[in-house]
């Protein structure tokens, strides 16, 4: 009987992420759909932000993520072209952090997909500021190479989680909804009462695990 609990258990958890991974592979479609019908009507504004919400739903080795940020730099590029780098800036901007917005306990690194991405953004941005700096008259033009330099150094200033914070985090999530699961199906009768020890068990082992996960966050 206990054993049967486990598979039981088990599969509901294999459910819910299986659930999950599918649901958000299908919202990130759908915003890319979205988006790709804005951009045929030329509104840049809902296009931009259905696009930047597609790279938001993070779904390991999709290739949509990569198309809506080539969208998204094609667009930045046309803005260029038409003068007009706030707009250009937007759509820079919504890939990186795009990009940046679906990392976990990791950071992007050399072998990431949106490393490249990142780097190619970092750099128009960079530029894009020191224009409109310079055209604003917060610098003058010889001051454009240094001011570059510093909005680079912003961006590469390593602003990343702690990886042991988030792990824990994950993990305390991940127990948080393991020992909800497994309370609700040992620690409680057919009639519905508390079995006691497995459901004061159960119960502890909730509370304990939630405020892992809270104060990792926290920490992390």
């Amino acid at each position: 009987m206990f054993k049967m609990k486990k598979t039981k258990i088990l599969a509901l958890v294999l459910a819910a992420f299986a659930l999950t991974a599918a649901l958000t592979a299908y919202r990130q479609a759908s915003h890319f759909r979205q988006a790709e019908a804005f951009a045929a009507a030329k509104n840049w504004k809902l296009a931009i932000r259905e696009y930047d919400t597609a790279l938001h739903f993070h779904v390991p080795f999709s290739p949509i993520a990569g198309r809506a940020a080539q969208k998204l730099w094609q667009i930045g590029q046309m803005f260029e072209a038409r003068g007009k780098p706030d707009w250009a800036l937007i759509a820079y901007s919504s890939i990186r952090s795009g990009f940046y917005g679906t990392r976990s306990f990791y950071t992007p690194g050399t072998d990431w997909p949106g490393t490249d991405w990142i780097k190619k953004c970092d750099n128009k941005i960079a530029a894009l500021d020191t224009m409109m700096l310079i055209k604003e008259g917060g610098i003058k033009p010889e001051q454009a190479a240094l001011q570059r330099e510093k909005y680079l150094a912003i961006f590469r200033d390593n602003r990343a989680p702690s990886v042991f914070w988030s792990i824990l985090a994950e993990l305390g999530f991940l127990g948080w909804i393991g020992a909800a699961i497994a309370t609700i199906f040992l620690g409680f009768g057919r009639t519905g009462r508390p079995k006691g020890k497995p459901a004061l068990y159960g119960a502890a082992c909730f509370i304990v695990l939630a405020a892992i996960w809270a104060v990792s966050l926290l920490m992390a």
